[in-house]
């Protein structure tokens, strides 16, 4: 009698000391675009992102920001430099702005399909996963462009106005 409860007493420990390893992690929710700040009680040494397609992170010390990449929900696990646990999170990516505007344009025959705008408080295009093919593919043209002429050199060797040239690329 005395080996049976012994026996149970340690599968019951051994049962508490699993679950309580298995349990989820704190919920985070991150917009998508966007990134969040976090404090780690320690030094990070490994960080586990599930699906870096919906969430991933960087480091800079202590602090750790979650960047929101695609609507979803993944998990993000932090261990310090021995290996131990110290962050475990369920990170949840939405886009829950009351400055975007979802616009749906279609009929029974071709069904419908979706334009993103950003409206603060004018309304701009705003690129989205699951918009308009060949919308989507137009702002994100017009970003690129955008970023080109920002970041590049002008004809006559100069740098454009965001790259500390000061003309912009107009004489």
């Amino acid at each position: 009698m005395k080996i049976a409860s012994r026996l149970i007493c340690a599968a019951t420990l051994a049962f508490m000391a699993f679950t309580s390893q298995a349990q989820a992690g704190a919920s985070l929710v991150v917009q998508m675009d966007q990134s969040q700040l976090m404090q780690l009680s320690a030094d990070p040494g490994s960080i586990i992102v599930g699906n870096p397609s919906i969430a991933d992170v960087s480091i800079n010390g202590r602090q750790l920001f979650i960047h929101g990449h695609s609507f979803g929900e993944t998990n993000l696990m932090v261990f310090d430099t021995a290996g131990k646990k110290i962050g475990d999170y369920d990170v949840t990516v939405s886009h829950d702005t009351e400055n975007q505007l979802s616009m749906f344009v279609g009929n029974a025959t071709i069904g419908a399909t979706r334009y993103s705008y950003s409206c603060a408080p004018n309304c701009e295009s705003n690129m989205m996963v699951g918009d308009q093919t060949q919308y989507f593919q137009s702002i994100l043209n017009n970003n690129r462009n955008k970023v080109s002429y920002a970041t590049s050199t002008t004809a006559d060797g100069g740098t454009s106005a965001a790259a500390g040239g000061g003309s912009g690329g107009v004489q």
